[in-house]
């Protein structure tokens, strides 16, 4: 089977707007924003290995006149996905990987816009229908050319917020499955909304264990797309990534930071966009993506301001000394020091993230 290898348009605003999406391309690394009174909004991709990324582009979808919209990442699953699915025009072969990101992230355009559309609920088990029949649909004549328990048909990853804004406030439903996260922004920092399909819930022994998914979407697997809701106050940032941005660094902390000090030296969207691919390309080791949202802030001045505290704080209490430790000789010393990082950021971060079925 052929596939087509033209980029999607991460951001779409529904209703026709006037508005423009300005985007940038390189090798191996693409960005995207938008904005609007009160919605300020970028998507970030990279591939670690030009022409071969695994992660579909991230998804924003804006409904003007309803003050509400969807944002999303997909990664596609190398390992358990890492046969061969097809072939490009031009005669490169893309893996299951590849191909079930982008059928995920179609389903899930198509799920949203459907049911916008048609102002109904929005539920998991909608989405998950519509994945099993695009997934199934895409699947047929293209069986995996490799065994194995831990093999899968076109497996990938899913984080998704849907979010709705009112007067000072955002209310919002987060869709997962796999190990790609949603996240809440706030002047206190930054918060987990979604919980790792793992055995294991803590950000750190996650970083430090790599442990396997215990649950993927996928065309030949049961799986379960995981939902939560919740609400915050405005002026806020919303935020789904793949593990590309948070799986490779020292600490839970060091995320946000990266987030922060990207944004604190740029002077508009587009720059932090080009901060963040600069910033992530120097410390990841795989394909990385971000859609991120905004809301209630006046202007990028004042996105950039209200978080010029956090990132001292930040920096003060979490980068520098471990970094201090890092480089020192003693490893036991950077282990603890890692630890009591933790120790000390984990209450906040987890604040707002959902409890495992057994621990309620």
């Amino acid at each position: 089977m052929a596939w087509d290898q033209g980029r999607n348009d991460p951001i779409r605003t529904l209703e026709g707007a006037n508005v423009e999406v300005v985007a940038s391309e390189s090798s191996g690394t693409a960005y995207w924003q938008w904005q609007e009174q009160g919605v300020q909004a970028l998507g970030v991709w990279t591939e670690r290995k030009a022409g071969a990324g695994e992660d579909a582009e991230p998804l924003l979808i804006h409904r003007n006149h309803a003050a509400e919209g969807l944002i999303a990442v997909f990664d596609g699953a190398g390992g358990a996905g890492s046969a061969g699915a097809g072939l490009t025009p031009d005669g490169r072969e893309r893996t299951g990987a590849w191909v079930g990101s982008r059928t995920a992230r179609a389903a899930t355009e198509e799920w949203y816009v459907r049911v916008a559309e048609d102002y109904a609920d929005l539920d998991a088990a909608g989405l998950k229908s519509l994945l099993d029949l695009r997934l199934g649909q895409m699947a047929i004549g293209n069986p995996s050319k490799l065994g194995g328990s831990m093999r899968r048909t076109l497996p990938t990853t899913l984080a998704s917020i849907r979010y709705e804004v009112g007067d000072d406030a955002v209310r919002w439903q987060v869709f997962w499955a796999g190990d790609s996260r949603c996240y809440l922004l706030e002047e206190s920092g930054l918060q987990q909304l979604s919980l790792d399909d793992t055995d294991s819930a803590d950000a750190l022994t996650l970083l430090i264990e790599d442990p396997p998914m215990t649950n993927l979407v996928s065309a030949d697997r049961q799986f379960v797309v995981n939902s939560a809701h919740g609400g915050a106050r405005t002026p806020c940032v919303l935020l789904c990534a793949t593990d590309g941005f948070f799986g490779y660094v020292r600490g839970p902390a060091d995320f946000e930071y990266f987030l922060l000090r990207s944004l604190s030296t740029a002077v508009d969207l587009d720059h932090w966009a080009s901060n963040l691919i600069e910033t992530v390309c120097s410390y990841t080791g795989d394909d990385a993506s971000l859609s991120l949202v905004a809301l209630g802030f006046r202007d990028f001045e004042d996105l950039r301001g209200q978080y010029a505290a956090r990132l001292g704080l930040v920096r003060a209490e979490f980068w520098e000394p471990l970094r201090a430790a890092e480089a020192g000789t003693d490893r036991e010393c950077f282990v603890a020091a890692r630890k009591g990082s933790w120790e000390r950021y984990r209450s906040g971060y987890e604040r707002r993230m959902p409890f495992k079925e057994e621990d309620r």
